[in-house]
């Protein structure tokens, strides 16, 4: 599966300008996701001067240490799906400002102004604001594969960005709009990839991107669901019998009161989701048996990897219960071969070994299929 995707990512990026272009007409502008408030560009930033194509421009140093950000969930490219075409990758060029003859620090992205820029992983912004040459920029930095790294995304209008320094951000949160901010001659996205921390040398994303196995965000009417986290806000049980045995909705055994609660919920807001919570499971160490675990799938089914509209409303689905793991009483996790625990929150999403009873390789044994959560007592 992902060499499928990474096979399908860098078909988008090598591919002719002129397929490229002819591919955005065929599928259409980028969805206008604008589901996050806009917030004012953090202007709190102190900063020092460095070069973007050989001109003076801002990088951001922050004057506080932000904690280093949790393992991310996944990586995904910056720019919904066919809404962008490939302009300018990573390596020496004559810059089509100043006509100097120098690195290219990053791959540029050509879309409508206005497209939504997607967080190419979960992290934390550590600047938001006006950057001199970059035009409005923003740095996050992440954990991928137990490594820090940065991104950076440049060429913002004012008003075009919609995250502060210090926020927690996840993969695909819509951050800003694309915008010709700066040493720009069009708008487009100027993506950076820098290994370590946000003043690290620049690397080529093009590769990054690969090597990470990014997916493809949909656009059109989907795109509103996969860019946002968009779901009712969650409530806490209120009861006084939260480990009380109450008939299970989706089968014939008996699921715990918190449980019950936690599954209304995820059926009220995410209806075209399916859900299977008691099951006997013999001879397993599981939850499923003490009605305090529910699988749920998207519209694919058990056997099948989810893909497509189905792995977005899973993802869509995982960072609800994640964002609401404290308020629903969520234990951990399982979803795409990785574990998130809200006792171990501080780590992130962890590889997911199969805890001894399931092959992390196979399709449902990795959890590429279903989503497990297990609920506290």
């Amino acid at each position: 599966m992902g060499k499928a995707v990474a096979l399908a990512l860098v078909t988008l990026l090598f591919a002719p300008a002129g397929l490229l272009f002819g591919a955005g007409v065929l599928l259409g502008p980028a969805a206008q996701a604008h589901c996050l408030p806009t917030t004012p560009p953090n202007t709190s930033n102190t900063s020092t001067t460095s070069t973007i194509d050989g001109v003076s421009t801002v990088d951001a140093m922050m004057p506080i240490e932000f904690p280093v950000a949790p393992e991310t969930a996944r990586v995904v490219v910056p720019l919904p799906a066919g809404s962008w075409v490939r302009t300018s990758g990573f390596g020496m060029r004559v810059h089509p400002v100043t006509g100097i003859y120098r690195l290219h620090t990053g791959l540029d992205l050509a879309a409508p102004t206005g497209t939504p820029i997607l967080a190419a992983a979960d992290g934390r912004v550590t600047f938001a604001g006006p950057a001199s040459g970059y035009g409005h920029l923003i740095l996050i930095t992440h954990t991928i594969n137990v490594t820090p790294v940065a991104t950076g995304y440049a060429h913002m209008p004012p008003g075009g960005i919609h995250v502060r320094a210090g926020e927690t951000v996840t993969a695909g949160q819509h951050i800003g709009d694309v915008g010709a901010d700066g040493y720009a001659t069009g708008p487009h996205l100027h993506f950076e990839v820098r290994p370590g921390t946000t003043s690290s040398a620049r690397v080529d994303p093009e590769p990054w991107l690969t090597t990470n196995g990014a997916t493809d965000i949909a656009t059109g009417p989907a795109a509103a669901h996969s860019v946002c986290n968009t779901g009712a806000p969650a409530t806490s049980y209120s009861g006084q019998t939260p480990a009380r045995l109450v008939p299970d909705p989706t089968s014939n055994g008996r699921i715990t009161e918190r449980t019950a609660h936690v599954l209304t919920q995820l059926q009220a807001t995410f209806p075209d989701s399916r859900w299977s919570c008691w099951s006997p499971r013999p001879g397993q160490k599981s939850e499923h048996p003490l009605g305090r675990a529910c699988d749920g799938t998207f519209g694919n089914s058990i056997g099948t990897a989810a893909a497509g509209p189905a792995l977005e409303l899973g993802w869509r689905v995982t960072t609800w219960l994640k964002d609401n793991a404290q308020i629903l009483g969520i234990d951990y996790l399982i979803w795409q071969g990785r574990i998130w625990s809200t006792a171990r929150a501080s780590e992130g999403w962890r590889p997911y070994n199969g805890g001894g009873m399931h092959d992390p390789d196979d399709v449902t044994g990795g959890h590429y299929d279903h989503l497990h959560l297990t609920i506290g007592a």
